[in-house]
């Protein structure tokens, strides 16, 4: 069951009420604009500028977004979050906004035109300079990730603890889905076979079709919600789109690979071991979400997730 909190509940009138109370002048044009499952989002003017405040539980989601700014550019444009701070039993964060249509909601033209513009951004987080961060796998908002090894950030998926999120998926997946459980077991046990360390470290962001991306025309036009961030394998955002592709059946994610490819060919790079790292980053992303499924208690999403898992390692096996 999804842990609720006040901030998960806010409507326009309370975000209105709070702008004016912590702006001295009552903001323009205040629509809800996004809802997940940690944050709430609102937009509004004021001064003649297009801003956006999220309230959310999670003050580290806010905090990595607003490291995670240094590394915007033309290519990957991230929006500059301005200001932090705490309201009722969670936090808010004020940043610029930008408009657009969610990547995974474009249609099979658009998408085709906005391969090149993702794939640029793809190639500039494979190249975001990390060098003065250490850590693989989830980072703080210093930087730096706590874990070792890429292996060791994989294999860290069947933990279940309080500090979690999700904490009480394993028991409730154990309760209510044997078969769900079982697809955990067989995946783990082969993920533990495939990971490896011979990956390179780059900037993921782990969540590039969940309303996250904003795209017009042919152009990127923000990538934001940091929150599921980590240093590793680029094949892991490659992985992604492959992984949820059912999903979005509108985008050819075929023809983002054949162009991904061909950029690297074209540059002389072709990522080593390719195939078991694909199948390592299918794995994770399927035993991750089969945990967060069971934590909901979405058990029709949980299966279909389990299926797509066993589908896309054959691919690779």
């Amino acid at each position: 069951m999804t842990t609720r909190n006040s901030n998960s509940t806010i409507g326009i009138d309370e975000a209105q009420a709070f702008l004016t109370n912590y702006l001295g002048d009552a903001p323009a044009q205040v629509t809800l604009i996004g809802a997940g499952a940690w944050s709430r989002c609102f937009g509004f003017r004021q001064d003649g500028r297009n801003l956006a405040i999220r309230f959310g539980r999670y003050v580290d989601d806010f905090e990595k977004d607003q490291r995670a700014h240094r590394y915007a550019s033309p290519a990957l444009p991230i929006p500059d979050l301005l200001d932090i701070g705490a309201y009722k039993d969670g936090y808010y964060a004020i940043s610029t906004r930008v408009h657009g249509t969610p990547l995974e909601e474009v249609g099979a033209a658009q998408w085709r035109a906005l391969v090149p513009s993702l794939v640029t951004a793809l190639e500039a987080m494979r190249m975001a300079d990390i060098s003065v961060t250490t850590g693989v796998g989830g980072w703080g908002a210093d930087g730096n990730a706590a874990t070792a090894s890429w292996t060791e950030h994989l294999l860290a998926v069947n933990v279940d603890t309080p500090e979690r999120r999700t904490y009480g998926w394993r028991a409730r997946l154990a309760e209510f889905s044997p078969q769900g459980e079982a697809a955990f077991a067989w995946g783990y046990d082969l993920l533990k076979q495939m990971a490896s360390d011979g990956v390179p470290r780059g900037l993921l962001h782990c969540d590039l079709i969940n309303r996250n991306v904003l795209v017009q025309d042919a152009a990127i036009t923000g990538v934001f919600d940091w929150g599921c961030s980590l240093y590793g394998d680029h094949l892991y955002e490659l992985a992604w789109f492959e992984f949820w592709a059912p999903w979005s059946p509108q985008l050819d994610v075929p023809y983002l690979r054949t162009q991904l490819e061909a950029h690297w060919r074209a540059i002389g790079y072709e990522p080593a071991d390719k195939a078991a790292r694909l199948a390592a980053c299918y794995l994770h992303i399927g035993l991750d979400h089969l945990a967060y499924n069971a934590y909901l208690g979405d058990w029709a999403t949980l299966l279909a997730t389990a299926a797509r898992m066993r589908t896309l390692v054959a691919s690779v096996s």
